[in-house]
């Protein structure tokens, strides 16, 4: 005997309650007083902390006049550290395929053919390589460093202080 197929509410039923009234989203949980204190003590530990970082963000959507016109800043710092955490991986990654294919002492070191008739090792170049890796590591991480900065500055300048004040008043820190 086969049994029934379940039948699912449609999902905007689901999220009702009893009372056929959409649900509300779930409430963000309260910042600890530790995180509280770390977040006003400087912009640096608030945006290097994802709820700080969020409670923010929060903020600023609630300040904007036009949609978008605070959170860009926030945007960009945001896609710019994205971009310094990619750039390490790929440092990384280059030097780890220096080390495995081009390093004098590699394990699986490859000979290039330059002509027809002469084939060379990894030598000189990849001793100009290596150099550069280990003194410069790849060019373009600082490429947004400046204009990151001055992002920063904005909204320390601004929003930040109104963040921090808002903050104090609501968890009477």
């Amino acid at each position: 005997m086969a049994t029934p197929a379940k039948t699912e509410k449609p999902k905007d039923e689901k999220e009702r309650d009893k009372d056929d009234k959409p649900k509300a989203p779930p409430k963000p949980k309260a910042p600890s007083k530790p995180q509280l204190e770390k977040w006003v003590s400087s912009i640096n530990a608030l945006l290097s902390d994802p709820d700080g970082l969020k409670a923010f963000r929060a903020f600023l959507k609630e300040s904007e006049v036009e949609d978008g016109e605070l959170t860009r800043y926030l945007d960009f710092y945001e896609e710019v550290e994205s971009y310094k955490a990619e750039f390490k991986r790929l440092e990384e990654s280059a030097k780890d395929i220096f080390e495995t294919y081009l390093e004098d002492a590699a394990h699986q070191g490859i000979i290039l053919q330059v002509g027809a008739d002469k084939e060379v090792g990894t030598g000189g170049k990849s001793v100009e390589i290596g150099d550069k890796l280990e003194d410069e590591g790849l060019e373009g991480v600082q490429l947004f460093d400046e204009p990151q900065k001055k992002v920063k500055q904005k909204l320390a300048d601004g929003q930040y202080i109104n963040f921090c004040s808002h903050l104090k008043e609501k968890y009477k820190l």
